[in-house]
Parts: structure tokens; sequence; C-alpha cells
């Protein structure tokens, strides 16, 4: 036993040894690694804090040079005005050979002087230093720094880059106003400068710091000079970094960014100078800074044990698999939650594509029965004079065109009504409309209109866009009883914005701040009937409208809200490159009795009686057919004569109506038809055709148009 006890005690002992080994082993390759780097972190740090130091340095300089030139300029300007003092033109141009020997003293000596000009308040010369006598033919009235002046915004101005028209020579101006006795404009004085003589500065600053890049600039991103030259860029981007910390008020800073002008990342410091939107920026390359920094980490390297570098080597080997594995979860998890976002959708379009096959055939039915009542009101009207301003005929009347307005609703939810889509330039179209709802939106909430220049064309029924839009602004409208913001903007889309349209595509936002939409009813908005106004305040069928829009389109349409905090509703309808149609509209006057033989082809008795009794009304004869294929065979017969053909479009039978006009634009191209519907699904193909569709139910006096319309058609075919 004691002996078994030993070997134990052995064996524990090795394996002590053996885990002591290993730490060690690990000690051996973590303190060396640790250790080297601690050194460079603190290495990287001096680096960049002596980087930092050179930088601002240089950029300090560059703001001391330029206040002094600018201090220089402002004196010379001074004392042009003092030569001038309250001098009328007339007497500046007679003293012109005088004023040009002075101007030419005061710039003698000074390098950075480009030039000296007195404008008169038409923008021409008057004197110079450079030329004499001066070409009245110069203007310099459209120039930026002549309207700020004439505008008498105040003090001295600094002008953008510019080349001369004279000499053609760059430059840049310290221009300041001239005022006659009476305070009013008299021109501008304009003190122009090299921006050659800056570079030059500048060109020496980075001979003693290499890599560094200097610039003035103004405010606004005009650059004036830098070094080395910006290669035909005269302007920042708006999203330059440091445009937008000087945009925020920043006097002086230090920023990492990548270059607008060659791509490349620098750590870069700006001062303003003092009263004037002028700023130098001063940097240097973070690959030059970098390159410092590595050099002495090299050294430290060399020190560093092989292993250590192993070690590194299968560290980022592991971590370079973990990342993958990272990135393969992370793409399952997003297309999981991509298919199921797809899958909803489309539940929820087969749902809404139900309900609207369904709205649709109710709507054929209902405008059927409309038909019937229209006409048979406008009979008694016209068989009985006395009745024909009775409170229950106009009762009648009104319940017909609210019907006929519903079921219209109806059926462009359903997508089963005709469309006359238009090129349509959004920056021309939503302003105007705009300003006729900003009334009805009423004074305690603010319309904003906000169109991006660029935004593209799109082609839909100006009609229907119009709808979608008010409806929109009336919805936002109630939302926000207390008053609120109301945005209106048009922009175009980022690509894959919105899932399942191709090609470009334009959105249109309407914002509001009203109470929102719980999440629980999101599913429900685009529903016709569904609203959460309280009864008698809507019929649902507002943002149905819009998404049918949208859809016959090829768009889509977007909803997104916030409890308390508003809503936006995105419309996204597929932008094109045509050019936007100018259709100058014309009229034919409506005949008030028609001499004209109509074969009526309509299944339905009631709406065939009554429409029958209205076509006699308007003096026409009547044959009734009450199918294509009894038309058809009416029309071969050549028993009588037909001047005009009025179908139903669904009908029982081998054809329906678009088939019959089908067949007789081919076979009697000198008979027109007039197509007359409730429903169908074919009524783009009718539109496509350019046949002519009046819808259910149809005023007389439509009715009539569409007749003369088609009779004239007929006996210009004739004449041919």
């Amino acid at each position: 036993m004691w002996g078994k006890r030993t070997a134990e005690e052995a064996i524990e002992h090795q394996s002590a040894v053996v885990r002591w080994l290993r730490r060690g082993i690990l000690a051996a390759i973590l303190l060396p690694a640790i250790g080297f780097f601690i050194a460079a972190w603190y290495s990287y740090h001096d680096t960049v804090s002596h980087a930092r130091l050179r930088i601002d340095r240089a950029v300090r300089i560059g703001q001391e040079h330029a206040s002094r030139v600018i201090e220089t300029n402002e004196v010379i300007t001074r004392q042009v005005l003092s030569l001038l003092g309250d001098a009328e033109d007339a007497e500046i141009m007679l003293r012109e050979r005088a004023l040009h020997e002075q101007f030419k003293r005061i710039s003698q000596g000074i390098q950075q002087i480009q030039s000296i000009w007195v404008w008169d308040a038409n923008g021409r010369p008057l004197a110079s230093d450079r030329f004499y006598p001066v070409s009245h033919q110069l203007d310099v009235s459209d120039r930026e720094y002549f309207r700020y002046h004439r505008d008498n915004r105040g003090g001295f101005f600094v002008s953008e880059r510019l080349v001369s028209r004279s000499t053609g020579e760059p430059f840049f101006d310290i221009t300041h106003r001239r005022e006659r006795e009476d305070g009013s404009f008299a021109g501008t004085i304009s003190v122009a400068l090299h921006p050659s003589y800056f570079m030059d500065f500048y060109r020496r600053l980075a001979q003693a710091e290499p890599g560094l890049v200097v610039t003035l600039f103004r405010a606004d991103g005009s650059i004036l000079a830098r070094w080395p030259q910006a290669n035909g860029i005269d302007h920042y981007p708006p999203s330059s970094a440091m445009l937008q910390r000087v945009a925020s008020g920043a006097t002086e800073g230090m920023l990492k960014l990548k270059s607008a002008i060659d791509g490349r990342t620098r750590l870069v410091a700006f001062n303003k100078l003092d009263r004037y939107p002028l700023y130098v920026a001063a940097g240097i390359e973070t690959q030059i800074i970098l390159s410092a920094w590595l050099a002495n980490v090299a050294m430290l390297a060399a020190f560093a044990f092989p292993t250590s570098i192993a070690l590194a080597y299968v560290c980022l080997v592991a971590l370079r698999r973990a990342r993958r594995e990272i990135v393969a979860v992370q793409r399952l998890r997003d297309e999981t939650a991509q298919r199921s976002r797809a899958e909803e959708a489309l539940r929820q379009a087969q749902k809404l594509e139900a309900m609207g096959r369904l709205t649709g055939g109710v709507a054929h039915d209902f405008n059927n029965l409309l038909m019937v009542i229209n006409n048979n009101v406008h009979l008694l009207r016209r068989i009985k004079p006395d009745m024909a301003e009775s409170t229950q005929l106009a009762a009648i009347g009104r319940a017909v065109s609210s019907g006929e307005k519903l079921t219209r609703q109806l059926l462009a939810f359903s997508r089963r009504h005709a469309l006359r889509p238009e090129v349509i330039r959004l920056q021309d179209a939503l302003p105007s409309l705009l300003s006729l709802i900003a009334p009805a939106v009423g004074k305690g909430i603010r319309l904003v209109s906000d169109i991006a220049a660029d935004t593209l064309p799109v082609e839909v029924d100006p009609a229907e866009l119009e709808l979608a839009i008010i409806n929109l602004t009336m919805n936002a409208k109630d939302a926000m009883p207390e008053g609120g913001a109301l945005t209106v903007r048009a922009r175009n889309a980022k690509p894959g914005e919105i899932e399942g349209v191709k090609g470009e595509v334009v959105a249109i936002d309407v914002v509001d701040t009203g109470q929102g939409i719980a999440p629980e009813l999101m599913e429900k908005v685009f529903e016709p009937f569904f609203t959460t106004k309280p009864p008698g305040k809507g019929t649902g069928l507002g943002l149905s409208q819009v998404y049918a829009l949208c859809a016959q389109a090829g768009g889509a349409a977007q909803v997104e809200s916030r409890v308390g905090q508003g809503t936006t509703v995105h419309l996204y309808l597929p932008a094109t490159r045509k050019s936007v149609a100018r259709v100058v509209p014309g009229a034919v006057e409506p005949a008030t009795q028609l001499d004209c033989n109509v074969l009526l082809v309509e299944d339905n008795k009631d709406v065939a009686d009554a429409t029958r009794q209205l076509l006699a009304a308007l003096g026409c004869k009547v044959r009734h057919a009450a199918s294509a294929d009894e038309a058809r065979q009416i029309i071969d017969s050549r028993a009588e004569r037909i001047d005009v053909v009025l179908s139903d479009i669904v009908m029982p039978g081998a054809i329906d109506g678009l088939a019959l006009a089908k067949e007789l634009r081919t076979t009697h191209r000198d008979l027109p038809v007039i197509l007359m519907t409730g429903y169908t699904a074919e009524l783009q193909n009718a539109a496509q055709l350019s046949l002519e569709v009046l819808p259910k139910p149809c005023s007389p006096e439509t009715l009539s148009t569409a007749l003369a319309h088609a009779l004239k058609r007929r006996q210009a075919v004739l004449a041919d």
C-alpha cells in the first residue's frame, strides 16, 4: 500500500510539473506579446499626439498668414475709399488717370495683390490699377460679391475663386460697398488676391512637413487656395464632415476624414479667421502618420518571440473562422426574417385580392341597379316636367350620386376600373394640389411641401393620384384635432427601399404628427370599410383607394406609425423616363337631339328598358339585343341601318362586349362601338385598344356626348 501511494504521489507530482510547464510556456508566449502591444500602444498615441501638434501648428501659421493678408487688404480698401471720398461716378472718371497711378503705388510691392478695381452701381468699371483707361464693356453685375453689396448685406465680402474677364487670371476678391451721401448704393471696391500667393506659402510649409495639405476655403465650401492643387475641384461637397462641422458653428476643430478631392484619409485641423467666413485647414495623411508609427513598431517587433507571432496567427485564423460562422448565422437569421416578411406580405396581398374580387362583383350588380334608377329619374323629369324640381327626385338623384361614388371607391380598391395614366412631374403637380388642399386642412395644421428637384416623373392616373393625396391629408387632419405639422415629400426612393418593385422608384411620403395607429390595427389599414373614426366620420375607403392606386401603377404602399407620435404613409410608384405630354383638350358639344339608329346590347332587362327609353328621349331609334351573339347576327343581316353600337361588356354567350367591339373594328370599320360597364376584369384591355368605355351609372349628358362623338367619327370614316 505504501508503494502504491508513492506511485500516486509521483504521478501527481509529474502532473503538477506538466501544469506548471504549460503555464510557463503560456507565460513565455503571452508576456512578450503583452509587452509588445503595450509598447506599441504607447508609441501609437505618442506618434498621433505629435502629428496633432504639427498639424495644429501648421493650421495656426496658415491662419495667422491669411489674417495678415486680409488685414492688409482691409487697409488698402479703406485707402481706396478714402481716395474716392464722396465723389460721384463722373468725377471718378475724370480722375481715372490719377487714381490709376495712385492705385499702382498702393499695390506696388504687395505680392498678393492681383488688381484694384472701382465699379459703379451697374457693375461697370470706373478705375483700376491694371488698366488705363478701363474698358467700359466689362460688366460684373452678375458676380456674387456685386449682388451681395447691392443688397446691402454689410461689411467686407470674400468672393469665391474667379477667373478674370480681362486677363484670364485666377483670383478671389475682398470687396466693400460704396455709398452715396444719402446711403444709396454707388458701387463696389474690389481688391483681388492671387491664389498662387497663398499656394506658394503653403508649399513652403509643406516642405518642412512632408505630406502636409493646406487649404483656404469659405464657409460654404468654396476652395480659394490649396496645396497641392485641387485638380479642377473648387468646392467641398455639402456631405464633407469638416463642412458639416463648420455649418454647425464650429470655429476650430480636428477630425479624421476622407478627402472629397483625392479620396485620401487624413487627420485634419481647421481654424476660422476673425471677422471673415474664411477657414484654413491643414492635414496629414493618416498613412504617413501610421508609417512613422510602424517604423517604431517594427523595431519593437524585432524583439518579440516568433512563437508570439505564430500564436497571434492561430488566434487570427480562429477569429476569422468564428466571424465566418457568425456571418453565416446572421445570414440565416436574416433570410428567415425576410422569408417571414414575404410570406406575410403574400398572405396580406391574397387577402386584399380576395376582398377586391368580392367588392368588384358587388359593385357590378350595384351599378346596374343605379343605372336603372338614374335613367328612370331622368325620364321622369322629361315625361313629367312638373316633378322635375321635386324634393323626392332630388333625394333619389343624391342617393344615386352617393352610390356611384361608393361603388367607384370599391372598384378602385378592387382594381377593376379603367385608369387614364399620364406622365406627371410631381414638381409641378403636387404644389398646385397642396395649394388647393391647404384651406381645407385648417389654420391649426402647418402644411409643408418638400419635393426633391431631381424627382423622376411617374405614369399614373392624375385624378386617382389627386384623390389619394386628398384622402391622406384628410386622414392626417382628423388625426391632429389639436393641430400639428403635415409634410408631403416627393423623392427618388433608395435602391432596395421597397421590395417587389423593380427599376427606379419614386416615393411620396405623407407624414403627420397626429395620434398614430395602434400596432394591432396596422394589418387592417388597407382593408375597405375599416376605419378607426367614429360613426359618420368616414367610410373606411380612403386608404384602400391609396393601396389600389399604387398596386395598379405597379408600385406599393406602406404605413409606419407610432401611437402619440404620428403616421407616415409611403406611396411607391415606378418612375418613368418618358417625357411629360402636353395635351390641349378639345370638346364636342353634346347634341340636344340625336337622329341615329342605335343597337343596344344589354343582357339585364331592367337596364336595357331604362336605357332604351333614355335613348329614345334623346331622339334615337333603338334596336335591342340581349347578347353579343344576337347583336352580331343583327349587324351581319344588314336588315336595318345601324349607326352606333352601345354595348355592355360583361354578358353571357360565346363572346362578350369587348370581343364584339374587337370583331366589329375589323369587319365593320365604319361602325363605332361604345362600351358600358359597372365592372370588368378586362377594362384595362379596352383602354389599351382605345375603345371608349362609359361607367355605370352614366349620366344622360355623358351618354349624349359620347354618342355625338361616335357619330362624328363615323362621318369622318365614311368621308374617307
